[in-house]
């Protein structure tokens, strides 16, 4: 079994870094999405989601954003208040090679005990904003890359325990790209909205979108057929059309059984439910 041992900062050249670090995979489908491009004042804002169903300990995010010569340059990185009071968030913006790397710590040093439950990120969070000046008419391509010298690759870090010793395990989230800065600056939505989920019946998993005309706080529980509270999903996020992945586990991480179960969404005074079914 490969394990992370201690996660190092090399602040002089804003580094992050993970010692003794081998993947393992923490068995839930994690997915780190771009999307949400919207023109304000001439700069297009891309958001920059995580969806999971652990609590984030770390980040290493690594994006290209173009080519050289491309006509687009990253003005900022404005990270979200969900992760405003982590230990360590940086960005590492290079607008010649078309780069930019973010790391995210939720704790530099192991002095507390839980860690990773200083901020939860939970499904479809945003953590932070690419601000972008972009020529008319240009379409981004985006993707990751890997460094070697420091070592830099799309990963997620979990603080996890073994024998009751706790230590940090890492995965690497699929990427997923949903930005077209044409039609951007008229995606964001009028009105707060709950979807339908899909696939309704599902197994494993179903996902449904939140709808936020304005950025807000949310609140999303979903109940059993008698009423008691299986999962929670909360938090901020900026407006937009926010998608929020149910892999039919309940708070603790255990599978619940086949049947009906109930979605409601609360932000901003907006509250509906909704009706789904879990089928195995």
């Amino acid at each position: 079994m490969r394990k992370v041992s201690l996660i190092c900062l090399t602040l002089a050249a804003g580094i992050l870094l993970a010692t003794s670090a081998v993947a393992r995979d923490t068995g839930s489908q994690d997915v780190l999405r771009l999307s949400d491009a919207v023109l304000e004042d001439g700069e297009w804002k891309v958001a920059v989601h995580v969806l999971n169903e652990q609590e984030l300990a770390g980040m290493d995010i690594p994006i290209r954003f173009g080519r050289q010569g491309d006509a687009i340059e990253l003005i900022r990185v404005d990270f979200a208040d969900r992760v405003v009071d982590w230990d360590f968030t940086y960005a590492q913006i290079d607008n010649e090679a078309k780069t930019v790397i973010l790391g995210l710590i939720s704790e530099i040093v192991g002095t507390r005990a839980s860690a990773d439950l200083k901020v939860a990120v939970h499904g479809g969070t945003q953590v932070a904003t690419l601000v972008f000046r972009v020529d008319d008419g240009y379409q981004p391509e985006f993707e990751t890359f890997t460094t070697k010298s420091p070592g830099h690759a799309l990963t997620f870090l979990y603080t996890q325990y073994e024998n009751g010793k706790p230590y940090v395990g890492e995965t690497s989230p699929e990427f997923e790209v949903d930005v077209d800065f044409e039609s951007g600056a008229a995606t964001l939505p009028k009105e707060y909205a709950l979807s339908q989920n899909f696939p309704n019946p599902f197994n494993p998993s179903t996902s449904f979108t939140l709808s936020l005309p304005v950025a807000s706080d949310y609140s999303i529980r979903i109940f059993n057929v008698a009423g008691q509270l299986v999962k929670s999903f909360d938090g901020h996020a900026e407006a937009g059309v926010h998608e929020v992945l149910w892999h039919g586990t309940n708070n603790q991480g255990s599978h619940v059984a086949s049947g009906a179960y109930f979605y409601r969404a609360e932000a901003g005074g907006f509250k509906e439910t909704r009706k789904m079914m879990l089928l195995k």
